[in-house]
């Protein structure tokens, strides 16, 4: 009842207001802010990956402005000597309304990426774009070596494309997934996304990929460092993933005075509003996330200590 109150209310709360929420969450809306959070979070022992906010676009001129602003992105990221590591979205690329255009503005960036050595990964977005997602990294990687992509655990098909891509030797960042999806092809209940979840890292980690998990489930998060240890995997064979701003800073400095690499997410850009709108309706179960952390000090964010 909270999380649909909260989305109902969305559009008459003033926009100061919502842009206060999504500080916490955004790192700016410059790529010299979003530097500003990486250079600082790196002092802090934590590495990162940025991401410029957008997606679907309807336009193939927002599409090719997408581009350019990531191959900028990149040189300003090199230049300042922080973090050589970027997050993409391909709807944003503008996947769907071009996908062969799409792929030459990922070669683009692939061609930075190896003029200046940079990782680039290739995010997940909802299930009509997993194929062609799967497909587009698959002919990325025969570009540039350093590359990976995500796949989404609450999704039935997970298991196996988790077991095919380990036996590729992959990069994948593991995700419970914030898209809606439907029943058919999706788990629902939260316990049954946990225990998709653990299946999914088991069989990349089994399978011998290297394994980004991104959660901010604390409970799971204590039963993947036991799978961790149970198969005997190495600290530099893993990584943990958070979003920036997230009530969860305990954990992740935990994590990293561990020995794990712990990574941000830092999402910028102009687009923050339809990015907060974007989430919520999305998975309404944010809401309750997002007031509780207005009053939370939990929060491992660019003002941080």
């Amino acid at each position: 009842m909270f999380n649909q109150l909260v989305i109902r209310m969305f559009p008459i709360i003033p926009r100061p207001i919502i842009h206060q929420v999504a500080g916490r969450y955004i790192a700016g809306e410059t790529k010299e802010k979003a530097i500003a959070v990486i250079r600082s979070l790196g002092e802090r022992g934590f590495v990162t990956t940025a991401d410029e906010l957008g997606e679907d676009t309807e336009r193939w001129e927002q599409a090719t402005q997408a581009g350019a602003d990531y191959l900028e992105l990149m040189e300003a990221l090199a230049a300042a000597g922080v973090e050589r590591n970027v997050s993409i979205k391909l709807t944003q690329f503008g996947l769907r309304i071009n996908p062969e255009g799409a792929f030459d503005l990922l070669r683009r960036v692939l061609d930075t990426a190896a003029k200046h050595d940079f990782f680039v990964r290739i995010d997940m977005e909802d299930a009509t774009v997993t194929d062609i997602t799967l497909d587009f990294y698959r002919r990325a990687r025969e570009i540039y070596p350093r590359v990976g992509t995500v796949l989404q655990s609450r999704l039935f098909r997970t298991v196996d494309d988790a077991r095919q891509l380990a036996a590729e030797g992959a990069n994948i960042r593991l995700c419970k997934g914030i898209y809606k999806e439907h029943r058919g092809i999706a788990q629902m209940g939260r316990e049954e996304i946990r225990e998709g979840f653990m299946e999914a890292a088991t069989a990349l980690m089994e399978g011998g990929a290297y394994v980004a998990l991104a959660t901010h489930d604390v409970p799971l998060i204590h039963r993947l460092k036991a799978e961790i240890t149970r198969l005997k995997k190495q600290k530099d064979e893993v990584e943990f993933q958070a979003l920036l701003g997230v009530p969860m800073r305990r954990t992740l400095e935990s994590l990293r005075d561990e020995g794990f690499t712990v990574r941000l997410y830092v999402p910028y850009g102009k687009e923050w509003y339809a990015y907060s709108v974007r989430r919520l309706k999305e998975n309404p179960d944010m809401a309750t996330a997002i007031a509780k952390s207005l009053f939370s000090r939990d929060r491992l964010d660019a003002s941080s200590a």
